[in-house]
């Protein structure tokens, strides 16, 4: 073996055996490294950081500009560029947690994204049951716009069914109110509880700031112990190179010259060494500030953001809590009212048709107690013309009974002659006005109903005419008489409710200009004006009964307008004027004190006065 060989051996073993020695503790520095990687926590939310750059470059020219200098010390170009990957490697390992840190800020965000359209639906559901509950109030209300459609029958019902709408409203705002206290607890707890889950976040991120320092502790001091066991290998080489040294006595112009080599390439070997170590180490504790610096900006900025978007989300529930508050509190004030207001017309329309109804049952009683007392008054009319009937029938038989006597009686007197002296004329005529009294007090009678004999009747007064002698005892007699006037007077107040019957009949439905004692006065030709006191006026008076009997009857008169007028007269003529006409309609027993009527005139009869003024 030559000097060159051995030379060329020797220096191949100095480089190799560092090589190895490096190549451990590289090993064991990645396997530190990895355990420290492996026991990070989740790192908290920043900004990506950059992958760091390799510091190795400057190295890289350093190196280049060795090999120029020394083409002999390939080999220990490639040892150094396997420790800048290395220290690439380590580079990469210690920005590993930022890019975890940033993994983990973006899943925060995301679960953070997810919470927020997880409210976000929440709040649609909400509006959602918010609308599903006024369509079911404005459903409730339409139908109790439609409950009530009946009249008087159903007017009971249409109240309670207002009563239950009224409660069906209370419970409807106590259900609102209970939801929206629901709702507001709920919002208050989830508010609680997401202000707590950032308070864990908080705490969580500063645990892994600490972790981090920790772990920024471990690089360090793993980058220490890589030092020195570069210095151990630097050491380790030395003792190599001496070792050749000795070995390589026999050649000592070739050692020296390999030695002066060496230590030149060694003292390069060092001094580049030591420069990459310091420009490494710099870089490192750089890197290690400016991602501490970059960790606590992101977290500050990151506590800031939360709390930001805390008081943000806060302010903004709270904000559309109250508006959703006020639009249910407005929305169930409107409704109230509205169902308030609906109510009372209803209310109002059913009170309406309740007096129209009842309006229109008190005309239905009226026309029916017209119609009853009509039906009544027809059937007493049918009941005394039958009454009448009868006593016709009954009188004709007595008349025929009479005839048949008189028949078989005897020849009657003689014919009494003609009154020819003043006391002859005298007692005839007083004989005629007594008996004109009788026949009109014997016709109350027949009306009445009672039956008596006609020729008893003459008997009777005769024989208390011509000696003031009775056939029967006074005792009968009395009480015989005492029962006819009962009689009279219970048949004389029923002729004279008939008579009044007549008189309704007759004004029915009229309007009278006046109604004083009995008389009522009807306008039969309106004029504008009245007459004066003392007015002269031709007037045409004409009396008659209800069956056309006439009582008075003159026309063309000419009478002062005063009180010397019969009472009927004048008040008839205040009524009208000239041109005018009105007529009086009573019955007989109210006016005889006004108005002087014939004996033949009975008590129940109706008049009809007639007044024209011409």
């Amino acid at each position: 073996m030559t000097q060159r060989h051995l030379l060329a051996v020797l220096i191949s073993a100095a480089l190799l055996l560092p090589g190895q020695a490096a190549s451990a503790a590289d090993d064991d520095m990645l396997r530190a490294f990895s355990e420290a990687a492996r026991t990070l926590p989740p790192a908290p939310a920043a900004k990506p950081q950059p992958p760091a750059k390799p510091a190795a470059k400057p190295a890289a020219k350093t190196i280049s500009k060795a090999e120029k200098k020394a083409a002999t010390a390939s080999d220990h170009s490639a040892e150094l560029t396997r420790l800048r990957a290395r220290v690439a490697e380590l580079e990469k390992l210690s920005a590993a947690p930022a890019v975890k840190a940033d993994d983990a800020l973006k899943a925060q965000l995301a679960a953070s994204d997810k919470k927020l359209a997880a409210l976000s639906a929440e709040k649609q559901q909400q509006e959602k049951n918010i609308a599903t509950l006024q369509q079911a109030l404005k459903e409730a209300q339409q139908q109790q716009s439609t409950g009530s459609a009946q009249l008087m029958k159903q007017l009971n019902d249409a109240r309670a069914a207002a009563t239950q709408s009224a409660d069906a409203l209370k419970a409807l705002k106590a259900e609102n109110d209970k939801a929206l206290a629901a709702l507001q607890a709920e919002s208050k707890k989830q508010l609680s509880a997401q202000q707590a889950g950032n308070d864990k976040k908080l705490a969580a991120l500063s645990a892994e700031k600490q972790q981090q320092e920790k772990n920024i502790a471990t690089l360090q001091q793993a980058l220490k112990e890589a030092q020195q066991q570069q210095s151990a290998g630097s050491a380790q080489l030395t003792k190599q190179l001496s070792d050749a040294r000795a070995a390589a006595t026999q050649s000592v112009d070739a050692l020296k010259a390999l030695k002066a080599e060496n230590e030149k390439t060694l003292a390069a070997l060092q001094a580049e060494s030591k420069k990459q170590l310091s420009a490494q180490q710099a870089a490192s504790d750089k890197k290690l500030a400016a991602l501490q610096a970059e960790n606590e900006k992101a977290l500050a900025a990151l506590q800031a953001e939360s709390k930001k978007q805390l008081s943000a989300q806060q302010a903004e529930s709270d904000k559309k809590l109250a508006a959703l508050q006020a639009e249910s509190k407005q929305q169930l004030s409107a409704q109230q009212a509205e169902s308030a207001q609906k109510l009372a017309a209803q209310q109002t329309a059913s009170d309406k048709q309740l007096k129209a109804l009842q309006s229109q049952q008190t005309e239905s009683e009226k026309k029916l107690t017209a119609l009853q007392t009509q039906q009544a008054e027809r059937e007493k009319q049918l009941a005394a013309l039958d009454s009448e009937k009868q006593q016709q029938a009954h009188n004709l038989a007595q008349l025929t009974r009479e005839l048949e006597a008189a028949k078989q009686q005897p020849a009657a007197a003689p014919k009494l002659s003609a009154p020819k002296s003043d006391a002859e004329r005298d007692g005839y005529t007083l004989g005629q006005f007594i008996a004109s009294n009788a026949v009109v007090q014997l016709q109350m009678v027949k009306d009445i109903g009672l039956s008596i004999s006609m020729d008893q009747l003459i008997a009777g007064l005769t024989t208390q005419l011509q000696s003031g002698d009775s056939l029967l005892d006074g005792e009968e007699m009395a009480r015989r008489y005492a029962t006819m006037q009962a009689s009279i007077g219970k048949g004389l107040n029923a002729l004279i409710e008939k008579g009044y019957a007549q008189l309704d009949k007759k004004v029915a439905k009229r309007k009278a200009l006046k109604k004083d004692l009995g008389m009522q006065w009807f306008a039969v030709k309106s004029v504008k004006g009245k007459l004066l006191p003392d007015q002269q006026a031709a007037v045409s008076v004409r009396v008659t009964t209800l069956s056309g009997k006439v009582i008075n009857d003159f026309s063309h008169d000419q009478v002062p307008f005063n009180d010397s007028l019969p009472p009927l007269l004048q008040e008839g003529m205040s009524l009208t004027g000239k041109g005018g006409a009105v007529e009086g309609w009573a019955l007989a027993k109210d006016i005889y004190e006004r108005e002087p009527l014939p004996p033949w005139v009975a008590p129940y009869d109706v008049i009809h006065y007639q007044l024209t003024i011409k």
